[in-house]
């Protein structure tokens, strides 16, 4: 008796420390080893299994005193042999007399003297139990049958190693789906910023690695040159040989030029057979070298339905900084010289300007646009958003253009750029935000509660007066923050993205929000948007409007919803053309809409026309000004 006693105070003691012990184990395997060398000490067992249930079988995830064949192969579904009935019941099973249990299989029977198998059952505050699997022991030592005193402190030691279980397993899930996301994340940035064809990064992060580079102090006084390469004869060889062999044709040659060049240069897929090139530490006198090897890597014979085909190109060049500061402009004007070099049936051609086809027209209106605003000759056209969820207009961007006397109505692309590069962008800004402001005001006091959205251009946001400017515009005009959106793309920020970031936050301080325009084109969607202080992205128009007929663009539109939503952000399509688009925008998720399906950019006075015919409703707003 006194020995029995003894042992009972033994485990007691134990069992008082089992849940602090196993509290205090972080790994779950460790924890699962600690739970079966307890059990066996405490109960004086040759074997025990735990087993936990996965997809509605129970699998051996520790154990001891099992030879590991055992372990690997057994797997028992619920309802079968005695682990599956256990979980089935949610009753534990002390066997004294073997024979008393028919579906004991014929290892255990042959094993086994006594045994106990009791359910792992955790009690969560708000459900029922849930099973989650099931502990064996097997055999008392020295040929001493389990009692109900075992299996009551089995069954403490179960409810107690629930608990733990439980925190594991949720903690293994929550890492798992952690991975997933992480890696969706990341097959969503490739997506982004590769082309779907030959894998080769496309113009959003071409424009990226470009504007990193041009900012970088390593390369600040060196000549750096952007060459774009264009196929000759690719529409011919499409049509002869197909689209299937077209495609073929441009992974050939995009794995050619990847291989011709090495970080920090990028080779890039623009779109159609044109190719990117960007080359820092490159100077005019290095150019000769770099189109001959080119065109010879090109130039090698390509079989194509057993046709041996030897590929010629075009090559425009451009160099930094002669022909241009802003990645967008050495595009530009590489492209510029892309033409003449066609034109003139030439190898390759770099940019100059006295060639430039455009050059003439731009020096005329740059010198006109300084007295555009002075003669009273930009305006605005408004154009509407509709909420996809509940067809109601959400509120206008505002686009302004210029009444020229001799070439008419110029759209903002024909004169917006060159205001930027010559300060000229700042007093425009100005008169459109006030004008927007005023006509807003305007609106609300006839009772029209309409939110409007300004771009703002790379040298705006480098403005530190801006915010004070605007903050006084909304006091002016009695609008409230509310109605003002400023619309940015991801490039304007990178020319300095540090006073760009600061302007942005004193304006977000205000109340206003802020939009990222012509998402998916820029230099960074991925890298510096989510430290912005944004509200909303505008996915460019040239992904929408080949919606219905490309799936390459479906799946990029459905992406950039999904990670715009993911990051908290309104989500905004341009370039709605059809109401296909429209219905199919609506179905992926995405919030607003915008385009000539809706309407086209309008004047003020036939905006409010428009309001009172169209089938879109207003959304009515709750603070139509202070």
């Amino acid at each position: 008796m006194q020995k029995t006693i003894a042992e009972q105070n033994r485990i007691i003691h134990n069992l008082y420390g089992f849940a602090n012990v196993l509290n205090s184990i972080e790994d779950f395997q460790k924890t699962l080893d600690y739970i079966i060398s307890f059990t066996m000490d405490t109960l004086k067992c040759e074997r025990i299994s735990i087993m936990l249930l996965e997809g509605g079988i129970l699998k051996i995830v520790a154990a001891k005193g099992i030879p590991e064949v055992v372990i690997r192969k057994t797997t028992i579904s619920i309802g079968n042999r005695v682990a599956g009935e256990v979980i089935l019941s949610r009753k534990a099973i002390l066997a004294k007399s073997l024979n008393d249990i028919p579906y004991l299989d014929g290892t255990v029977r042959s094993e086994a003297r006594s045994f106990i198998s009791i359910p792992i059952l955790y009690a969560g505050l708000a459900s029922a139990e849930q099973p989650l699997g099931v502990i064996n022991v097997t055999n008392k030592i020295d040929n001493i049958q389990f009692t109900e005193t075992d299996l009551e402190t089995l069954t403490y030691i179960s409810n107690t190693a629930s608990i733990a279980i439980h925190n594991h397993l949720n903690h293994l899930k929550l890492e798992k789906a952690y991975s997933e996301s992480k890696a969706q994340a990341s097959a969503l940035a490739y997506q982004m910023t590769h082309d779907a064809l030959t894998n080769l990064p496309n113009r959003t992060m071409f424009l990226d690695h470009l504007t990193v580079t041009l900012i970088d102090e390593r390369y600040k006084n060196n000549t750096l040159s952007l060459l774009i390469v264009d196929l000759n004869s690719f529409n011919e060889i499409n049509d002869t040989l197909g689209h299937h062999n077209g495609d073929i044709l441009l992974q050939v040659i995009g794995e050619r030029l990847k291989g011709m060049f090495e970080q920090p240069n990028m080779v890039a897929r623009l779109g159609g057979d044109e190719f990117a090139i960007f080359i820092p530490c490159s100077g005019i006198n290095d150019l000769p070298h770099i189109v001959l090897k080119i065109i010879e890597t090109i130039e090698q014979p390509i079989l194509l339905e057993g046709i041996s085909l030897e590929v010629s190109a075009s090559i425009g060049i451009s160099l930094y900084p002669d022909h241009g500061e802003d990645p967008n402009l050495l595009i530009q004007r590489a492209d510029v010289a892309l033409l003449i070099a066609k034109k003139e049936k030439e190898v390759s051609k770099v940019y100059d300007q006295n060639l430039d086809p455009y050059n003439p027209r731009r020096l005329t209106i740059l010198s006109e646009l300084r007295h555009a605003i002075d003669n009273n000759q930009l305006i605005l056209h408004f154009q509407p958003k509709v909420c996809l969820k509940t067809n109601g207009i959400s509120g206008v961007e505002t686009l302004v253009r210029w009444l020229h006397p001799q070439y008419g109505l110029i759209p903002p692309d024909q004169f917006i750029q060159l205001a930027e590069q010559t300060g000229l962008i700042k007093s425009i800004t100005m008169w459109v935000l006030n004008d927007a402001l005023l006509q807003c005001s305007m609106w609300h006091r006839s009772g029209t509660a309409l939110k409007v959205a300004v771009n703002l251009s790379a040298r705006n946001l480098q403005d530190p007066e801006l915010p004070d400017y605007i903050s006084g515009l909304l006091k002016k005009w009695c609008v409230h923050p509310d109605f003002l959106k400023l619309e940015i793309t991801e490039s304007t920020v990178m020319t300095n993205h540090k006073l760009s970031s600061e302007v942005l936050l004193r304006l977000s301080d205000l109340g206003i929000r802020h939009s990222i325009d012509d998402f998916g084109t820029g230099h960074s969607s991925l890298a510096y948007i989510k430290n912005l202080p944004v509200s909303e992205i505008k996915i460019d128009k040239s992904f929408i409007m080949n919606m219905i007929t490309s799936k390459n663009d479906i799946h990029i539109v459905q992406a950039a919803i999904e990670l715009g939503h993911h990051l908290g952000l309104n989500v905004v399509a341009e370039g709605v053309e059809n109401k296909e688009t429209f219905d199919l925008l609506a179905q992926l998720g995405c919030d607003e809409a915008q385009g000539y399906f809706i309407s086209r950019p309008v004047a003020a006075p036939e905006l409010i026309n428009w309001l009172n015919e169209s089938k879109w409703g207003l959304k009515v707003s709750q603070k139509p000004a202070y």
